[in-house]
């Protein structure tokens, strides 16, 4: 079965329909998640230098509180994206209708409960968001702005899962990068005015509205088969929901605890600064991950259709050579970024935040330790994304539960070896079981479909490392560089640097792990980027 609905005789057709907008749909993913980057790394400098740290730690503790509510319904989006591509393959569009109208009368009223319940219980949410008095007007109307345009949006999610289940991510990528782009104007507009938290909280209004405004309107006019409507909810539509959803929204508890675990304990075991410290730590490693991430969303759905259309002689060597090529790309990808921050950390927090950065040598150690960590994180991404599509989310438990356990060893580690509960004792910690668990779940993955330890090594992370030789080779005469020059020239220096690490990795890849078909595409990029010069021009 085509994409477009219309049958297809033969499977390597169906693929060779796939592949175009796979292709479309992770470049343009890629595109909108650096511009996205690019402003989450432009803000918290500016934010920082208005506000302070402690008023910037509130706002990120406020998002620790959103994401855990987020769990409350974060199983029916995967089940709207699986679901809608297994229905769209078969084309039984009732059952689609049937299960997002099902999904919506559970998100609705669900929401909407846990927002009364914040409002009405705001002097306990006061107490464990640990919020000062200096912030208590402010910080109470920006928590309420931001818990409740984000418990709306989750249940408005239903336009952009079906559009991502149709494989439409493209769309949403465009539409998403307006609302982040409008958020970014809007923060220097107001927090550059004064308005403060208050202002921070009314840009991420603005971004949601417009961002969720526009995938409505999408999903009307590309989907006519979309009908919505509590007279479509079934009891049958109950049964993805509670079973595929349940499985996720579990494993999707244990993945936010282990996201924010740093941040968490920070505000916890020491105070509300050191979660902001925690937060500039791992920004530009959570940043620069959503780049190869933008792979990841292309593989749910993409897997999902393999699977609803492919028999089972051919669907296990499909889905091994999906995950070995994703993987490896996706790690790739992640190299080049996490290379670099692991091997210039204080050239590039220097510039980012200046001379005057709190808490230097922490800070420092901290972005070492996250960009490290990063690195095996994301290889865990692309197993998980495809199991999750071949409907295996019990699988995933192969990373998070040995995270946790993990955990508990590592950061009480932290705290012998300090003396105390320290910032950088426990980032050191979560670090260390993030590693860990991550080989854990990379062994599971390669069991399940059945792949060769030396392919995966080879093909996935042999070349993860070249990135790194590249930027070693390059890290003294950044350190020199930017230790002697001020932040805008130290600024081009790390983007000057960054652009030829870029080159000399390519090299380095093109004479060592690349096969003839990418050595092929390598040699093809200076007439590609000549068409694009000539059309930009035209």
């Amino acid at each position: 079965m085509s994409v477009d609905g219309e049958p297809m005789t033969t499977e390597n057709g169906s693929e060779r329909r796939e592949k175009p907008k796979l292709r479309r749909n992770v470049v343009t993913t890629i595109v909108a998640r650096a511009l996205y980057m690019i402003t989450r790394v432009g803000i918290p400098p500016f934010v920082l230098a208005r506000i302070g740290l402690e008023a910037y730690g509130l706002w990120t503790t406020i998002f620790l509180l959103v994401s855990y509510l987020g769990l409350s319904t974060l199983g029916v989006s995967n089940v709207y994206i699986k679901y809608v591509a297994e229905y769209h393959a078969r084309r039984e569009y009732d059952r689609a209708n049937s299960l997002l109208s099902t999904g919506l009368s559970i998100t609705v009223p669900l929401c909407s409960a846990l927002y009364a319940a914040i409002w009405l219980s705001w002097g306990w949410v006061a107490r464990m968001l640990h919020l000062p008095t200096s912030h208590a007007a402010d910080g109470k109307e920006a928590v309420l702005i931001v818990v409740g345009i984000f418990l709306a949006s989750i249940s408005l999610n239903v336009f952009g899962d079906a559009l991502n289940g149709m494989q439409e991510i493209a769309a949403n990528q465009y539409f998403w990068t307006a609302g982040f782009l409008a958020e970014f104007v809007l923060i220097v507009v107001l927090v550059g005015g004064g308005r403060g938290i208050r202002g921070l909280a009314e840009a991420y209004l603005a971004r949601t509205v417009i961002e969720d405004g526009l995938k409505m309107w999408w999903a009307r006019k590309k989907l006519p088969w979309l009908r919505l409507s509590p007279r479509l909810a079934r009891r049958e539509a109950l049964r993805p929901v509670l079973h595929f959803g349940g499985l996720v929204q579990f494993q999707s508890l244990l993945t936010t605890v282990i996201n924010s675990i740093e941040r968490m304990l920070a505000l916890v075991l020491v105070n509300v600064s050191a979660a902001g410290l925690m937060d500039f730590a791992k920004k530009w490693p959570q940043s620069f991950s959503s780049i190869p991430m933008a792979f990841f969303a292309a593989f749910l759905p993409a897997a999902s259709h393999l699977e609803a259309s492919s028999d089972e002689a051919t669907k296990q060597k499909a889905m091994g050579d999906f995950y070995l090529r994703g993987a490896r790309y996706a790690n790739l990808c992640t190299a080049y970024f996490c290379s670099m921050m692991a091997l210039w950390t204080y050239p590039i927090l220097r510039v980012w935040l200046g001379a005057k950065m709190p808490m230097p040598g922490v800070l420092t150690a901290l972005f070492l330790a996250f960009s490290v960590s990063m690195q095996f994180h994301m290889l865990t991404g692309p197993g998980t994304s495809i199991l999750r599509g071949m409907g295996m989310v019990w699988e995933e438990f192969y990373y998070s539960v040995p995270n946790l356990i993990f955990l508990a060893l590592t950061v009480p580690v932290s705290y012998l070896y300090f003396k105390a509960w320290t910032t950088l004792g426990i980032g050191l910690g979560v670090a260390a079981a993030t590693i860990l668990s991550a080989c854990v779940l990379m062994t599971r993955v390669a069991h399940v479909l059945r792949l060769k330890a030396w392919d995966y090594g080879t093909r996935v992370l042999l070349p993860g490392c070249v990135p790194y030789l590249s930027a070693a080779a390059l890290a003294w005469p950044v350190w020199w560089l930017t230790a002697r020059l001020n932040r805008w020239e130290g600024a081009a220096v790390v983007l000057a640097a960054g652009a030829l690490h870029g080159v000399l990795m390519l090299g380095l890849l093109y004479g060592s792990v690349m096969d003839a078909r990418e050595r092929q595409q390598v040699r093809g990029i200076p007439s590609l980027a000549g068409r694009w010069m000539r059309r930009a021009t035209a």
